[in-house]
C-alpha cells in the first residue's frame, strides 16, 4: 500500500489539485487518530499499522460514500484488506489529502522503516471479542460484522491504546479494530509450520 500511496502523492505534487469533500474530513481524523496515537506512546514504532487502524475508524461514518465511489463495503471484515485494487486507490485518496492536513506524520509514516517486514500484508478487521485462548500464545477469536470469525495471535509488540498486558482479560465481548499479518509459525502440536494471524495493533472504540 505504501508504493501505491507514494504513487499517487507524486501524481498530486505535479498538479493535481485535491477537493474538499468526505475524504478530506476523513485525512483529518485520521491525522488527528494518528497524532493521538503518538502522544499517548511516544515509542509507538509501527505507525504504518497505526494508520491503517485510524483509517478505518475514520471512514465508518462515511459507508454510504465509500460504497458508492469505491466500492468498498464497511460492513465486511476484509473490506479494508490491502490486496484490493479499490483499496489502494481509496488509500491513496486519503494519503494525498493528508499531506495538506499533517505532512509531518504522514512522512514520518512514509518513511518509517520499523513497521511490518518486507512481504507482509497488513490487513484490518473489526469486530468483537467473542473469546480470548491463552495456549504458548494469547489467541482472540474476533467475529467480524460479516459474523465470520477470525483468530487473532498475539505474539509480539502491540500497538494499543490499552496496556494490553493488565487489561487484554477485560476485551471479552469488546468491539475492537485490529491491524494483522499471516505469518507462518512452528506448532509443536503438529510438528509443522501452519500459517497465523499476528496482530501488530489494536485498538477499542
Amino acid at each position: 500500500m505504501k508504493k501505491n500511496i507514494l504513487i499517487t502523492l507524486s501524481v498530486f505534487i505535479s498538479g493535481f489539485v485535491f477537493s474538499q469533500d468526505y475524504k478530506q474530513k476523513i485525512a483529518k481524523a485520521t491525522c488527528d487518530c494518528v497524532a493521538k496515537v503518538k502522544s499517548e506512546n511516544k515509542n509507538s514504532k509501527n505507525l504504518e499499522a497505526q494508520l491503517g487502524i485510524c483509517m478505518l475508524k475514520a471512514s465508518s461514518p462515511y459507508a454510504a460514500e465509500l460504497k458508492r465511489d469505491y466500492n468498498i463495503d464497511v460492513s465486511k471484515a476484509d473490506a479494508f484488506d490491502d490486496n484490493n485494487k479499490a483499496m489502494d486507490d481509496f488509500a491513496g485518496a486519503i494519503g494525498i489529502a493528508m499531506v495538506s492536513e499533517c505532512s509531518d506524520v504522514f512522512l514520518e509514516i512514509m518513511n518509517s522503516k520499523e513497521g511490518a517486514q518486507e512481504g507482509e500484508v497488513q490487513l484490518l478487521i473489526s469486530g468483537t471479542i467473542t473469546k480470548i485462548e491463552k495456549e504458548n500464545f494469547v489467541i482472540f477469536h474476533v467475529v467480524g460484522d460479516n459474523k465470520n470469525l477470525t483468530k487473532l495471535y498475539w505474539i509480539s509488540n502491540i500497538e494499543s491504546n490499552l496496556d494490553l498486558p493488565k487489561e487484554y482479560n477485560s476485551l471479552i465481548n469488546k468491539k475492537v479494530s485490529i491491524s494483522y499479518y499471516t505469518s507462518e509459525i512452528f506448532d509443536a502440536k503438529i510438528n509443522d509450520y501452519k500459517n497465523v494471524n499476528i496482530i501488530s495493533g489494536l485498538k477499542t472504540d
